[in-house]
């Protein structure tokens, strides 16, 4: 017989994510704290496999799927907190690691978190015949950004499906300021995008304070789409501006955060975006080719310095036959 689990993680684990919003928050017919605790007691009970293993500052450990790779630094590890730990294991489970079926994309991901929890977040889902997904980066980095990225993850999950995105944004900002934990001094939000997408091809979006999309097309033209409004989390009352492209057969759309265009070489030069541009141009074979071509190219214009962000690339491309 199993001996039972150590569930006293679980309500220290929990305390630590309301450092940056009320629990209390209603969420359906439940409360944030119970929606958590609820996720966090499967993981505690699984058998799913340690994140833990030996390494050395400069090694890199890899979970992979058929749509995200997702690197963390092992030596974070032997000698981590255990509620620490759980919070890995959360962070991973949230991650969206498969694309459903009739999915209008394709699409793969990569996300490095630099330090013990990333402030990193993506996800998408179908929704109808649409595709519905997000990229975003909570404010600040380290175990702060990645507890409140692994909170608001819940915070959107229980929204509404079918909502325009920048109905979708909106909904998200008012939520992250009526959820806030008063008690916490830190302003708290986060830029993001969030797209709808269709098999025709035809995209909606509204980017709120991130980074510009990069528009990559088959003739081999890129294009910038800029944000849209402000980050969510910020101000009341905002409303945020949506805007329409269409995405043609051979084209793709590459989003990512900071942690890509602010990665400095050893004398301190930024990547940038010319060098996806560069990496598109050269050989394009799938969306995850090229996310972990983007990858390696950021690795190496680092040299051996550590990230100094979380680094999330996603790219995607109308899915055959559309």
């Amino acid at each position: 017989m199993q001996p039972p689990r150590d569930t006293g993680l679980v309500p220290q684990l929990v305390s630590e994510l309301g450092r940056a919003f009320d629990l209390s928050y209603a969420v359906g017919l439940r409360t944030l704290k119970e929606v958590v605790e609820e996720r966090l007691r499967l993981l505690e009970s699984s058998d799913a496999p340690e994140w833990g293993t030996e390494g050395s500052l400069t090694q890199l450990a890899k979970r992979e799927s058929d749509a995200l790779d997702f690197y963390y630094r092992p030596h974070l590890f032997p000698d981590m907190d255990p509620t620490l730990r759980l919070g890995h294991r959360l962070q991973f489970d949230l991650l969206p690691r498969h694309l459903p079926k009739e999915c209008p994309l394709r699409l793969a991901a990569v996300l490095e978190s630099y330090c013990h929890l990333s402030g990193d977040l993506v996800g998408w889902r179908l929704e109808d015949d649409e595709l519905f997904l997000w990229i975003l980066d909570v404010s600040g980095h380290g175990v702060r950004a990645g507890l409140a990225a692994a909170t608001l993850y819940f915070l959107i999950d229980s929204i509404e499906q079918g909502l325009p995105p920048g109905d979708f944004a909106q909904r998200v900002n008012e939520r992250m300021l009526t959820a806030r934990n008063l008690d916490d001094s830190s302003a708290l939000f986060a830029t993001a995008v969030w797209l709808r997408a269709g098999g025709d091809g035809e995209i909606r979006y509204a980017s709120c304070g991130h980074n510009p999309m990069l528009l990559l097309k088959s003739s081999g033209e890129i294009e910038e789409l800029p944000s849209t409004g402000t980050p969510v989390g910020l101000l009341p009352d905002q409303t945020f501006k949506e805007k329409q492209f269409r995405l043609a057969e051979g084209d793709a759309l590459c989003l990512f955060t900071d942690g890509l265009v602010e990665a400095g070489d050893p004398s301190g030069r930024e990547f940038g975006t010319q060098r996806v541009g560069d990496l598109w141009r050269d050989r394009f074979e799938s969306p995850l080719a090229l996310t972990r071509s983007i990858y390696r190219a950021v690795r190496e214009h680092q040299a051996t310095r550590l990230f100094e962000d979380d680094l999330t690339i996603m790219v995607a491309q109308r899915s055959p036959g559309e």
